[in-house]
């Protein structure tokens, strides 16, 4: 990865760009209000787009603000300590809609487009995602064929796109033909949604981020040109690989501000809260429930903050620290949420005491981008095919021989034969998980002699690791699981003991009359 010029990016001007989100949030914003009436206020993207928000890494050729990524991810740990649909909003729109444009798109393209995506006046986003295929850009079942005139035309659907008919543009990964039927690859394109044949499905009614848009969209006969290539023809995993990537940092440090806020009010409750045993905050089991949760929102945060720097630098990036962003992160990030809703005991459930939204709103970092189960099978995968890819990434730190010595114990782990394909997924499984906790061990330990905190965070990860790795040496052997069909059986036989309780009955009705309808 190229080093960037970001000079002036200065500290004032960030610090500036927080404060207006912090004053925004106080005075002008009503996250109740746009969770009931599932959108945003039509004054938000205008007041947000005023200050750049729309373009936070658009080069200010184009009207952007030319952020490093490090000043990125803390404005967007800013946004996820306010509010998770703003954090989404911004988040996809600036990770998953921006970089393959300002990245892969032609020049004049990027003239054409940049400028008003920087303004706030064009959303836009990525459809990758279809009903068979989902973070596994590979799967993709959507069509593009080359004409020979040089234009494309897709056909196709995609699922759970976010801002999906909300935004002007969409960067849309298609399998690509030519002319002769020849299968070219993935391919991305980048579609002006006014383009006819693109047809934007309703909105999926979600359990939270309910202002953010969730729709299917539909490609019918869609005729783009031939500039609108997205790099080119067969390069488009290269494009939504950096996006996914950039993308699993983001929620990890949009999930940091979650973490750090939902301590903040779970602290000021325990303190203020007199229960049997005196202060609730100063109760052993408590206290250590904070401490373990300041300790996983400092690692999350080590993470993010290291990740930014080696970005900004062009060093390489590993790409098992963006995997453990994302795995650990919002995995962390969700411990954290849910022990602060029952910290708050009945408080917490109330819905209008901001940690009730947060559990709702925040659920989806664990699925989104793909889903904590796949990306640390996949990760742990990685590591079972070169085992001492495990030892070498402790050499991005400078580490204690003892924590050498925990990595060498996942290598071996990871060298480990299974007699079958379950117990190998179950086996990459624990592999990824450790190696996410190997990287969280080597990276706090760095800085373990700063503060207490950072002295126990240290403790903690490494703890983590020791104590995963030991239940994984020690643990009983492989039990072999039932078949699928077993469990679909024993499942199906549910229906004996609670019966049909489908609900059928009829809803609004929404549809146009049919004497009133075109034909």
């Amino acid at each position: 990865m190229e080093p960037t010029d970001h000079s002036d990016t200065t500290p004032d001007r960030v610090s500036h760009l927080l404060e207006f989100l912090r004053r925004y949030s106080r005075q002008r914003l009503d996250s109740r209000r746009m969770d009931e009436r599932r959108a945003f206020p039509t004054s938000l993207i205008p007041d947000l787009a005023a200050h750049g928000l729309f373009g936070l890494q658009i080069a200010e050729e184009h009207g952007g603000l030319g952020l490093s990524h490090s000043d990125f991810l803390r404005v967007i740990t800013q946004l996820g300590a306010i509010d998770a649909n703003l954090f989404v909003l911004l988040g996809v729109h600036n990770t998953l809609g921006v970089p393959p444009v300002a990245h892969y798109a032609a020049e004049h393209v990027k003239s054409a487009v940049l400028p008003d995506v920087a303004q706030g006046r064009a959303l836009i986003t990525s459809a990758i995602s279809e009903p068979g295929a989902g973070s596994n850009v590979r799967a993709v079942q959507a069509r593009a064929e080359r004409w020979p005139d040089g234009s494309y035309v897709i056909n196709g659907s995609k699922q759970w796109i976010s801002l999906g008919a909300d935004a002007t543009y969409v960067n849309v990964f298609a399998r690509l033909s030519d002319e002769y039927g020849r299968d070219l690859g993935i391919t991305g394109f980048l579609v002006d949604t006014s383009t006819p044949g693109f047809v934007g499905g309703p909105e999926v009614l979600t359990l939270g981020l309910k202002a953010v848009p969730q729709n299917s969209l539909e490609f019918q006969s869609l005729r783009v040109p031939g500039d609108a290539l997205l790099g080119g023809e067969g390069a488009g995993l290269l494009a939504a690989k950096e996006a996914f990537m950039r993308g699993r940092v983001t929620l990890a440090a949009g999930g940091l501000g979650a973490m750090m806020r939902s301590l903040e009010l779970a602290e000021r409750f325990a303190r203020r809260r007199q229960v049997a045993t005196g202060n609730l905050a100063e109760n052993g089991r408590i206290h250590q429930l904070f401490a373990e949760s300041v300790a996983a929102t400092q690692a999350v945060e080590a993470l993010v903050r290291y990740i930014g720097a080696r970005m900004d630098s062009g060093e390489h990036v590993p790409e098992e620290l963006f995997f453990a962003a994302k795995i650990t992160g919002c995995e962390l990030m969700w411990q954290v949420v849910d022990r602060s809703v029952q910290l708050l005991g009945a408080r917490g459930y109330v819905d209008t005491n901001v940690l009730g939204q947060f559990f709702r709103d925040y659920r989806l970092l664990r699925i989104f981008e793909g889903s904590t189960e796949a990306i640390t099978v996949y990760l742990g995968s990685r590591m079972l095919a070169a085992p001492q890819r495990v030892l070498s990434l402790l050499d991005e730190f400078d580490v204690a021989p003892h924590l050498q010595e925990l990595a060498a114990g996942v290598a071996k782990l990871a060298s480990a034969k299974t007699a079958n394909v379950q117990s190998q997924h179950v086996l990459a499984n624990v592999v990824g998980e450790l190696t996410c906790w190997t990287i969280m061990a080597g990276l706090t330990a760095q800085s373990q002699h700063r503060s207490e905190m950072a002295q126990y965070t240290a403790a903690w990860c490494e703890q983590q690791l020791s104590e995963r790795l030991r239940t994984a040496e020690q643990g009983t052997p492989f039990v072999e699981l039932p078949t699928v069909d077993a469990i679909a059986r024993h499942i199906g036989g549910y229906d004996d003991t609670i019966g049909d309780v489908e609900q059928r009955r009829p809803g609004d009705q929404n549809d146009l009359d049919l004497l009133l309808r075109r034909h």
